[in-house]
Order: C-alpha cells, then sequence, then structure tokens
C-alpha cells in the first residue's frame, strides 16, 4: 500500500475541515509515493489545499504530524511492518476492542484485502469521532487480482450517508501517461456510459473522503441510490463539499517540468510506475 500525491492533496484539504486534530489512525502502515519538496510543490500551486509550513517529511507519519496532528497510529493485522495496534477489520468487535477513536482514519489500500467488506466499513465508521473524517484510497477499476475488491463510488457514497457521514469528495485518480483526477459526484455508468470509463479510467483509483456528522449504531444500506430513485422515489443527498484538480484528462502532449501541476514530469512517471508495479 501507498500514499499518492492525489491521496496527500485531499487528506491535506479534508484536514482543514477538523476542529480536532489530536489522532490520526492509517489502515496498514503506508509508504510515501512522493517527496516531500514535490508536495510543497504542489501545494502552493494547488488552490484547493492549505499554505502550510514546508516541514520536512519521509513518512506517513511525518506526513500527518505535518498536518497537524498530535498522534498517528496504525493498525494492521500484525506489527510485522510496524503498526501499534494489532486487529482484524474482519472482525465486528474490533472497535470495541480498540476502545478510542479517532479524528482521521485513513486507508491507503487496506480495505479491498478485507473479505468481510460490509463489517470492515463499519468498523471504520465506528473508529471515527463525531466531526471526524475518513479518507479512503481504493482500487476501482484496472485491479484485476490485486485484492478481493475493486469498489464503485456508489458503495462509499450509499453507506457513508446512511452511517451518519457528510460526503466531502468523490474522484477517480486515474494512472496512464498523464496522471490526473476526475470528479465523479454522478453515476458515471449511467451518465457517462461503460465506454466512456473503459476510455478514461481503465486504471484508476478511488479517492473519498467524508466527515462524521453522528454516530449511527445499524447504518441500513438496501440498494444503490439508482435504484432507490426508481423504486422508492427517493434518493440520498450526495452533493460534494470540494474537489480537488490534479492533472489535465484532456493532455495530449508531453508535460514539462515546469507545468502548473508543480510535479516534475519524469519523477511523476517513474513514483507511478513505480507504485503500479507495488500493487501488482
Amino acid at each position: 500500500m501507498g500514499m499518492l500525491m492525489y491521496d496527500a492533496l485531499v487528506l491535506t484539504r479534508a484536514a482543514q475541515d477538523l476542529a480536532e486534530k489530536q489522532s490520526c489512525l492509517t489502515l496498514g502502515v503506508p509508504t510515501l509515493n512522493f517527496a516531500d519538496r514535490h508536495y510543497h510543490d504542489q501545494i502552493r500551486d494547488n488552490a484547493a489545499a492549505s499554505q502550510a509550513s514546508e516541514a520536512q517529511f519521509d513518512t506517513a507519519a511525518g506526513f500527518f504530524k505535518h498536518l497537524g496532528f498530535a498522534q498517528v497510529s496504525a493498525l494492521d493485522i500484525s506489527d510485522y511492518e510496524g503498526a501499534d495496534i494489532v486487529g482484524d477489520l474482519n472482525d465486528p468487535d474490533l472497535p470495541q476492542k480498540i476502545g478510542r477513536r479517532f479524528d482521521l482514519v485513513y486507508d491507503s489500500g487496506t480495505l479491498e484485502h478485507i473479505f468481510d467488506a460490509s463489517t470492515g466499513l463499519r468498523s471504520i465508521a465506528k473508529l471515527v469521532h463525531p466531526g471526524g473524517v475518513v479518507v479512503h484510497a481504493t482500487p476501482c477499476n484496472g485491479f484485476v487480482d490485486h485484492g478481493f475488491w475493486q469498489v464503485s463510488p456508489d458503495l462509499y457514497k450509499a453507506f457513508y450517508s446512511a452511517a451518519g457521514f457528510e460526503i466531502m469528495t468523490v474522484a477517480l485518480f486515474v494512472f496512464g501517461e498523464h496522471p490526473h483526477a476526475i470528479q465523479t459526484g454522478e453515476n458515471l455508468y449511467r451518465t457517462k456510459g461503460r465506454k466512456y470509463i473503459s476510455a478514461n479510467a481503465a486504471e484508476a483509483i478511488l479517492v473519498f473522503a467524508a466527515q462524521k456528522k453522528r454516530d449511527v449504531e445499524k447504518p441500513h444500506i438496501g440498494m444503490q441510490d439508482y435504484y432507490a430513485q426508481m423504486h422508492e422515489g427517493t434518493a440520498a443527498d450526495n452533493a460534494m463539499r470540494f474537489f480537488v484538480p490534479f492533472g489535465n484528462p484532456h493532455e495530449t502532449k508531453a508535460v514539462p517540468d515546469t507545468a502548473a501541476s508543480g510535479m516534475e514530469a519524469g519523477f511523476l512517471r517513474r513514483r507511478m510506475n513505480a507504485f503500479a508495479r507495488h500493487w501488482r
């Protein structure tokens, strides 16, 4: 698993809406797939992200400390990568066993490896304080056999809306010669079609953030919003709070080192290739 630059931008923007930054939990121990100097370059050029001090960091824990979190913990099935909380997201009693909640929970690529994904989602929701934020970066397309699951944006939108969260952002980070982000507040399959998805998001990570407004003991999710609207005449409000732009999906030529993205093209390609190899 690893933290992409786009994850970092979304985390930076989402952290602005936190009243408290006492505690952060990562699912697994993420590696960084970018250098701190490129992150700071990106922040300077991205108006959607905060203008923070340019502190140095080379770990995910260091990144979260940079964002202002006082304590950073990691949950994993074992401590072989240094996780300080050992537990199984397949276990429905995991939140009670951990016994505390967090201001931010970040999943950089864990949920797709959890067989009982619905239990994992319910546990993640319970581990977040009211007012806290959850951020997922999960394979959405083009990662066959990487994990048990590839997820659709509708999964997170439906679950977190039912679990008492307000959606902050829903985007696809698309790999390729020119990595970029696509806003996905609407159902792409029904508004754009399968051919659009195949052509424009053949290899993509879903990056999702939501903020908890209240505790919901047993979230009920019956069907996708599309079918709920069709059969029941109701649908959840999935309006997004923000979208962090990245790259240009219509780019047709090589990106120069001085591109407005603030990230050197050669470095980005090497990191994306390394990340793809790591995930596979």
